[in-house]
């Protein structure tokens, strides 16, 4: 309730800062919210010497701050332009006020201020996110959050909240992780406790559904395919970990080849295992299981790839593809095919996913996402976002990110695309 009264004082004081200043001849409308910017529109300046528009913000009625790029070559400088997308407003904050300037050679003309409360303030993210993965079937994300311990929390995206329930999970050891997979249809979270046990949790729900006792295993690559069939790879053994029956079956590869991660590509039901530390070996090579639809082992392969010492393979989900930083540039593996294409790109991403035809990636170089082209790799184009991304996905056009606000929050966006 203080919260709120607060925040009430706070616009009451915005909208009377706007009220004590005179009305004058450039004329402001009512900003509209868009997804995650705020659209300003203003009547076209009638003044014989103008030279370029000011946009100013203030998110306290007091002090402003000139908001637009100021430069000859910029939108400023043409009369006609009267249209600004703010997207670089402060996140965590609902209210705000507008002005702008016509700026002549000697005269200059000044809007009314114009308040404005956002409509759509998605809550922020209380913590260090750790991961989030999208639930196709329910139409949420499921986030793993450290805030005082491991949290597993939902966030739906039609009403874009927070679930009010949390499950507490562990991730608190070296050995410990968490992945998620599918089984009957429903996607789970796996966690890996140093306890040797391997508990279930629903992702959309939280409610924890089962767990899987273990041998003891140590901090080793996992994976999980589509029908719950979980994944070991360790001293160059697979271990096959059954999500029906918790029986550990074991597959001794033809290959002796000792991996540290570990992938399944769900659209060709093959399991990659790489090892990402070259200098112990003379080639780079990417060992292959082929699996039946049971996910039992069928055959395998190891295939040696082009690789320089600085980066190791960035895997796509859900397809066949690496990202590759060769001797000759960045390139896409094809692993069905063994062919690399040329890209655009001039390093690793952090980021990479594969939807439909387009293929979405990240660097920390600049603070936008690259979309390339999924039949050639060239590039589209750049969308800029206003947080730096730890998470992002790609659903019914819109792009979906957790971005860091500070180290101790992070704050949901979508992106129309």
């Amino acid at each position: 309730m203080k919260k709120i009264i607060i925040s009430l004082f706070a616009l009451l004081l915005l909208v009377s800062s706007c009220k004590k200043d005179k009305l004058q001849t450039l004329v402001l409308h009512t900003p509209q919210q868009v997804e995650n910017t705020i659209v300003l529109n203003w009547e076209q300046a009638n003044i014989s010497d103008f030279k370029y528009y000011l946009i100013w913000r203030s998110s306290d009625g007091f002090s402003y701050t000139v908001i637009n790029d100021i430069t000859p070559t910029s939108d400023a400088y043409h009369r006609g332009i009267t249209t600004f997308v703010d997207n670089t407003y402060p996140p965590g904050k609902n209210n705000f006020c507008y002005k702008i300037n016509a700026v002549g050679e000697v005269n200059k003309l000044e809007s009314q201020f114009t308040c404005y409360q956002i409509e759509h303030l998605i809550p922020l993210l209380k913590g260090t996110l750790q991961d989030a993965h999208y639930i196709d079937e329910t139409n949420k994300v499921s986030v793993i959050v450290n805030d005082y311990g491991y949290k597993l929390k939902a966030f739906d995206l039609e009403t874009e909240q927070y679930s009010l329930k949390e499950t507490q999970i562990s991730l608190h050891s070296s050995s410990s992780w968490c992945l998620w997979g599918k089984y009957n249809g429903k996607t789970e979270l796996y966690n890996y406790d140093s306890d040797w046990t391997i508990y279930v949790y629903e992702a959309s729900t939280l409610q924890q559904i089962a767990s899987i006792q273990l041998a003891h295993f140590g901090p080793d690559p996992f994976a999980i395919n589509n029908t719950g069939m979980i994944y070991r790879h360790s001293s160059s053994d697979l271990h096959l970990i059954s999500r029906i029956t918790h029986e550990c079956t074991l597959y001794q590869p033809t290959n002796i080849f000792f991996a540290n991660r570990l992938y399944y590509n769900s659209k060709d039901n093959l399991l990659y295992a790489i090892n990402v530390y070259k200098i112990f070996y003379d080639d780079f090579k990417i060992q292959t299981f082929i699996l039946d639809d049971n996910g039992n082992v069928t055959g395998e392969e190891m295939y040696s790839i082009d690789l320089d010492l600085d980066n190791y393979p960035l895997y796509i989900e859900k397809s066949s593809l690496f990202a590759v930083s060769t001797s000759s540039g960045i390139k896409i593996l094809d692993m069905n095919t063994k062919t690399y294409h040329n890209t655009n790109l001039t390093r690793i991403p952090n980021l990479i996913l594969l939807d439909n035809s387009y293929l979405y990636t990240y660097d920390q170089s600049s603070r936008s996402i690259n979309q390339l082209s999924a039949e050639n790799y060239s590039l589209i184009k750049s969308i800029p976002l206003r947080l730096v991304p730890v998470k992002f996905f790609v659903n019914n056009g819109y792009l979906f990110y957790f971005g860091q606000h500070d180290k101790d929050y992070h704050i949901f966006e979508k992106i129309k695309l």
